[in-house]
This record gives structure tokens, C-alpha cells and sequence, in this order.
């Protein structure tokens, strides 16, 4: 074959798109014969239009569409489309862009939102995540032939999975919260299982598909990161929430010093959840900053956090306990404080908790333009590098849009971090241990 001829498609993104073209023409074709003559075996022409658009204005975009991935498939089927990567980033974002808020409105049409006219609509919902879907496989098609050039090179990491890991668990673990609080579940239970799901699917991903398979744990490293996980990471934080519900905030509201107006408690709970995280995170964004840049006290007790040579996701809460109160003064108690709600703080803490496990995974995966607003595994491991003038960048615990705006934000594209922790080798790495290591002078530092 010439090698400067278009290479057909491989079979499987030649199945792919025609399984969701035949899908979505399902839909069109439903739709309208539901508009023009109704029959019983299919689901009333109500269900299939949300409202947001007139029928006689929705049916020629549909069709509009529908002629655009017929065209698409034809090309697919004869092998005369070329790959071009100009076209395979924009198509792969959008595609990404457009899954998670396809996601979103099935989740609300799941559960909190099934009254609404426009969040409450079943089918459409559905078919944006076909459509959505439509859009990875025609991008990742173009990114990945176009880099590629035979389909056995590829590799698990070379898949489209990388790319939808971080919106299938968070997407994934706020609808879950919410269909679980919609089916009469209580608060607790409905923010932990989520959590708990999270974990399962991030430890099974690690497995299957690690960055680094030399960062996988033995086992005395996850027995000190599991104590760190329970007692510091979520014990400590509950015993401080109920110290600071039981004695602070009495004693304000005792005194007539209630601060629950100043908090926009009338905006959706997923609103209120997303401002706290962008307060919270400015907050622990000056502090971070300051352990690593401006307090030697401070490092000694962060240094713990960074003695890892590893990655994986249980270390997210090797955190000294002192350090960790800092944390939730900065990122819990002011809120708390505020009157926020507990289904906000729900939202809060399921959004920390699995953004939490994916920015410390060893997972092969993908943000994309995401690494301009998630503070994700691929920025944070430029964070844990004993390279100083590396690991003093992306200080952002959930977000990183305060980098950007005070310029520590670091994401080389032509290399890999190199090794990992701290430049003392020898600091210790049992939990005992570092729970007395900050307060042994210059442990942190020496090589």
C-alpha cells in the first residue's frame, strides 16, 4: 500500500460509529413518528423532547446531524478517511466536554432533578451521552491513527480510557449520591458509598492499567498509609467538626454572633458545593504555599506528606496530624462556621475525597484541558518530585486555577518526573516514626 494512501479504519471504530449512528437515527426516527402518527410500543413523543427546542426547529438539526455521521460512516466503511491530527484534540475535548454534561443532566433526570422540564428529560439525556460518545470515537480516531501507524502497537494506555477515568468517577459519584439520597437513603450513607465505590474502581485501575508499575505498594507501605487514611485523613476531621460544632459555634450563637446570613444558602446545593471548593482552595492554596516556600516549621510538618518515593492512591492521607488540623481550619471550620449545609458539605467531601484518589493514583489516564482547572495526578506528580524547583509548583488541592492566577503552575509536555519524596533518603517511613520526624531539626532537608 502507498504509504502516503488513507489506511482504512480498523474494525473497531468502524463498529463503534455505526452502533451509535444506528442509535441515534432510532431516536429521530421514534421521535417522529410518534409526532406524525403515534403508536402504543413506543414512548409518547413527550418523552422524547425536552422543551428546550421547538419540534419544526429540532428536527432539521437532528436531521442535519444524522446526514453528517451517515457521511462520516460511509467514509468509514469504504477507508477513505484520513486521520488528521489538527482534528483530533478539539474533537477529543469536545467529545469529553460534552459526555460530562450529558452525564450530569442524566444524573439530575435520575434524581434531583426529575420534576424539571429540561433536567427531568429520560431519553434526551441519554442520547446526548450517545452523541457524546459518537464524538470521543471520531476523535480519538484522528488523534491516535494519526500517531500510530498499526493498530497492534497499541497499548491498554492507548485507548480511550485514559481520557474518561477522571468524568466517569466524579460524574459517576455525584449522581450517585444523589439517586441514592432520592431513593430515601440517608445523608451518611448516601456520601460514603460513593466514596467507597470510588476507592474500588481507582484500586481496581491501578492494578489493571498503573503509570509506573515500580510504584506499586508493598505491603508494610499501605499498612502505614492505611493508618494514616483512617485516623488522620477521616477520624481527625470528625472529631474537629463535632470540637468545633459543640464548643465555637455554641458559643457564637449563644452570644447573638450567628455568621449563617452571610453564607448564599439559596443557591442549588451543587452551586454552594462548587463555590466552597473554589474558597476552600484558596485558602489551603496560601498555606500550601507557605510550607513549602516561606515556614520552615511548616515544611517539617508537610515533609511528611512528601516523604513517598510512590504514588499510589492511599498515601493521599499521609498527613501529620498537626498539619491536617491547619488544613481543616482553612478548608472545613470556616464554612462550618458560615451555617453551610450538610448537603453541601456532603457534595464537598465526596468531590475531595475522589478528586483526592485520582490526583494520588497510579493510574495511566488523561486529563486533557482539565489540567487547567483539576489539580490532577498529572500536576501533582511534578509536586512530589525531590526536585525542589519541581516540587514547588501546583500547590492547588482540588483546583489549580489559583496556580494559574500566581504563576506555579508547571506541566512540562517533553518529559516524565524523575524520582520521587524527599532529598533525605533516610527519612523515616513508618507512621510512628513520622509522627516524631518534624520535630527533629533539619531531618527534612539533609541529603
Amino acid at each position: 500500500m502507498n504509504p502516503n494512501s488513507p489506511r482504512p479504519l480498523s474494525n473497531h471504530y468502524a463498529a463503534g460509529l455505526g452502533i451509535l449512528l444506528f442509535l441515534f437515527a432510532g431516536r429521530v426516527v421514534a421521535q417522529l413518528i410518534q409526532a406524525l402518527g403515534p403508536v402504543a410500543f413506543l414512548p409518547p413523543f413527550g418523552a422524547w423532547q425536552s422543551g428546550a427546542l421547538p419540534y419544526p426547529i429540532l428536527l432539521p438539526i437532528q436531521l442535519a446531524l444524522l446526514g453528517f455521521m451517515a457521511v462520516v460512516q460511509v467514509r468509514v466503511v469504504s477507508g477513505s478517511i484520513r486521520p488528521r491530527p489538527a482534528a483530533g484534540v478539539p474533537l477529543l475535548s469536545l467529545g469529553c466536554l460534552y459526555l460530562a454534561l450529558a452525564f450530569a443532566r442524566l444524573g439530575s433526570a435520575l434524581s434531583f432533578g426529575a420534576d424539571h422540564v429540561f433536567l427531568g428529560a429520560l431519553l434526551p439525556s441519554i442520547f446526548h451521552v450517545v452523541l457524546s460518545a459518537w464524538f470521543l470515537i471520531l476523535g480519538w480516531f484522528h488523534h491516535r491513527e494519526s500517531a500510530s501507524s498499526a493498530d497492534e502497537d497499541a497499548t491498554p494506555e492507548d485507548s480511550l480510557v485514559p481520557w474518561l477515568i477522571y468524568p466517569f468517577v466524579m460524574v459517576g459519584g455525584i449522581w450517585l449520591h444523589y439517586y441514592l439520597r432520592s431513593v430515601g437513603l440517608g445523608l451518611l450513607w448516601s456520601t460514603y458509598i460513593p466514596i467507597a465505590a470510588g476507592t474500588i474502581l481507582v484500586t481496581w485501575l491501578e492494578w489493571k492499567m498503573p503509570h509506573r508499575s515500580e510504584w506499586r505498594p508493598d505491603r508494610s507501605e499501605v499498612k502505614n498509609d492505611v493508618a494514616f487514611l483512617s485516623l488522620v485523613q477521616i477520624l481527625l476531621p470528625r472529631a474537629l467538626a463535632f470540637l468545633v460544632a459543640l464548643t465555637v459555634l455554641r458559643f457564637l450563637h449563644s452570644r447573638g454572633l450567628a455568621l449563617d446570613g452571610l453564607w448564599p444558602s439559596q443557591l442549588p446545593s451543587l452551586v454552594q458545593a462548587g463555590l466552597m471548593i473554589l474558597m476552600a482552595d484558596f485558602f489551603r492554596y496560601w498555606l500550601h504555599r507557605a510550607s513549602h516556600e516561606w515556614s520552615n516549621r511548616l515544611w517539617s510538618l508537610h515533609a511528611v506528606h512528601h516523604s513517598p518515593k510512590k504514588l499510589y492512591w492511599v498515601n493521599v492521607g499521609r498527613f501529620h496530624p498537626l498539619e491536617k488540623a491547619l488544613q481543616f481550619l482553612c478548608d472545613a471550620a470556616p464554612f462550618i462556621l458560615l451555617g453551610v449545609t450538610e448537603e453541601v458539605l456532603a457534595l464537598y467531601f465526596i468531590f475531595y475525597a475522589l478528586n483526592g484518589f485520582i490526583q494520588h493514583c497510579n493510574i495511566e489516564l488523561r486529563l486533557g484541558w482539565l489540567n487547567y482547572l483539576i489539580s490532577g495526578p498529572e500536576l501533582h506528580r511534578w509536586h512530589h518530585s525531590w526536585k525542589i524547583r519541581e516540587s514547588n509548583r501546583n500547590y492547588g488541592n482540588n483546583l489549580i486555577v489559583w496556580d494559574l492566577l500566581f504563576r506555579s503552575y508547571f506541566l512540562p509536555n517533553d518529559r516524565e518526573v524523575d524520582m520521587l519524596g524527599l532529598k533525605n533518603r533516610n527519612y523515616p517511613d513508618t507512621f510512628l516514626a513520622q509522627m516524631k520526624a518534624p520535630f527533629h531539626k533539619g531531618l527534612d532537608k539533609h541529603e
